[in-house]
């Protein structure tokens, strides 16, 4: 038997509130089935795939940096490279540069018992050439023998320096002999190449 609106009508109110509330439920029930829980599950999806595009981002952002940070650091090497490779000599250059240095030694009053000019060492793309030199002199003549030879216009280094006293028979006015490996660069034409003496050996 079919419930008529008579025989609601009629329901104590009692019923007619549990039956409003069963019925809100079973709309409610549908809702969360039918719409709601579909709706929630898209919007975790949409969520995570923003999370993920979210780090995504941040990652890419970070490279972004650091790109941008080896940019710099790159084009500070290439001005550094720049400046280095403008302080050092061309082959046809060298002669000359070994003759400054001897000639800063004289002017400054020492004396010259050994200036060799060794085999150059082939680098990446400059060569390395080494004086071996032995000098005799004051202390001070000497540091400023060596001050004037870091102030010359192209890369001069000195190395392996060795300073004693002389013996009597050396002296002469000369207290100190002093030995040390003096290191000019050369740069290459072309990477690697061999480089050829860049100067004779002479003894002064």
């Amino acid at each position: 038997m079919a419930i008529t609106v008579e025989d609601l009508k009629k329901m104590p109110t009692k019923y007619k509130i549990v039956l409003g509330v069963a019925l809100a439920l079973l709309l409610l029930y549908f809702y969360y089935f039918y719409f709601f829980q579909a709706a929630l599950e898209k919007k975790i999806e949409l969520t995570e795939k923003l999370e993920n595009l979210e780090q995504q981002i941040a990652k890419r952002r970070v490279v972004a940096l650091k790109i941008e940070k080896h940019k710099k650091e790159i084009a500070e090497l290439n001005k550094n490279l720049q400046i280095a490779l403008a302080k050092l000599p061309e082959r046809k250059e060298i002669p000359n540069l070994l003759k400054s240095v001897s000639e800063a030694g004289r002017e400054e009053n020492l004396s010259f018992v050994l200036f060799q000019p060794l085999d150059p060492i082939s680098k990446e793309f400059y060569a390395e050439i080494p004086v071996k030199i032995e000098v005799e002199g004051g202390y001070h003549n000497l540091t400023s023998f060596f001050l004037r030879v870091a102030e010359l216009p192209r890369i001069v280094n000195v190395a392996d320096a060795a300073i004693r006293r002389s013996t009597e028979e050396e002296r002469e006015g000369n207290p100190l002999k002093t030995e040390c490996l003096m290191k000019t660069y050369m740069f290459l034409d072309r990477p690697n190449e061999e480089p050829k003496q860049a100067t004779e050996q002479t003894s002064k």
